[in-house]
């Protein structure tokens, strides 16, 4: 099943008018609540871009609010073109492709393959060259403005494919008493 995840602001002004552009930080937050994998991330233009193109970033945190393993744009690397117009939709789909097997030999510690991309299979002590967009409960997406002298503001968006799991087989999740 595709659905789209609603995502969290760092401030009401930013739910109101989308991500700013003109700041360096970490803006906008999409709570990961079942295993996915995303299909593609985007941002809808709500104050028309300019000055330069802006790059938004959508960075996976392996446990929601931790940098420790968080990528940089793995899930998306979107440059907005300085003059894109309100009601434009720009998305990439980078979640969709993963490490080479030979990359994901090479990290060899859990921290380094996170923030590679990979997966960290505990079991067998290595890096698993899994999708950059497998997500699971625990999981966050950051979406990080790279400011430079854009001007405007978006709406970001991921999309993600549900994929049919029970909770007792993801390794994030527990159950109450």
């Amino acid at each position: 099943m595709r659905v789209t995840l609603a995502p969290r602001f760092a401030t009401a002004a930013l739910e109101l008018s989308g991500v700013d552009f003109n700041s360096d930080s970490d803006q906008a937050y999409f709570d990961i609540p079942f295993k996915c994998q995303a299909v593609y991330a985007g941002a809808t233009i709500t104050v028309v871009a300019g000055a330069s193109d802006t790059n938004l970033r959508f960075d996976r945190r392996n446990a929601a609010t931790s940098d420790t393993g968080r990528t940089d744009g793995t899930i998306a690397n979107i440059i907005i073109p300085n003059a894109t117009a309100i009601g434009t939709m720009v998305y990439d789909k980078a979640c969709q492709t993963s490490l080479t097997e030979a990359a994901a030999a090479l990290l060899i510690t859990k921290d380094t393959c996170n923030a590679g991309g990979g997966v960290w299979d505990a079991t067998n002590s290595k890096c698993i060259n899994a999708p950059y967009g497998q997500l699971e409960p625990g999981n966050e997406v950051v979406v990080q403005t790279i400011a430079g002298s854009g001007t405007g503001n978006a709406q970001p968006i991921l999309v993600v494919d549900v994929d049919e799991d029970v909770f007792a087989n993801l390794k994030n999740v527990l159950e109450t008493a």
